[in-house]
């Protein structure tokens, strides 16, 4: 006869209250869960993003100036790098577009060209793979 009866208000209580408690354990452990996937998400990018630099800077090394490769290199430590790359490909335009207003015939303004183009497409293309 006693399992007819509705629960009494005491056990009604109990009941909900480990279930508010469980329901509260889920919710802790899902959002750190989420905690810990994001912080592996953002560590892989980071690590993506180094891997990026540094085989930008080993195809910089013998065609760059100094300023480009400390453009390039403080991607690696700064989280506003891309502004300096940025300004660096900015600068190398400008520098680019004087040369060919100026363009001689000789040797040493077209090699400074040719290495201004390929270290101009390096960085471009470092540029966009990082957005």
């Amino acid at each position: 006869m006693a399992s007819e009866f509705p629960e009494s208000g005491l056990e009604e209580l109990l009941r909900l209250s480990k279930q508010v408690a469980k329901a509260a354990q889920q919710q802790k452990r899902a959002e750190k869960e989420r905690i810990d996937r994001r912080q592996k998400i953002q560590g892989t990018q980071q690590k993506l993003k180094d891997l990026k630099v540094s085989v930008a800077l080993n195809q910089l090394e013998s065609i760059a100036t100094p300023e480009i490769i400390e453009a390039v290199s403080s991607l690696q430590n700064d989280q506003f790098g891309s502004l300096h790359l940025r300004k660096a490909i900015l600068d190398l335009l400008s520098e680019l577009e004087e040369w060919t207003v100026s363009a001689s015939d000789s040797k040493q303004n077209i090699d400074s060209v040719c290495r201004s183009l390929k270290t101009l497409i390096i960085l471009t293309e470092l540029l966009f793979s990082l957005e």
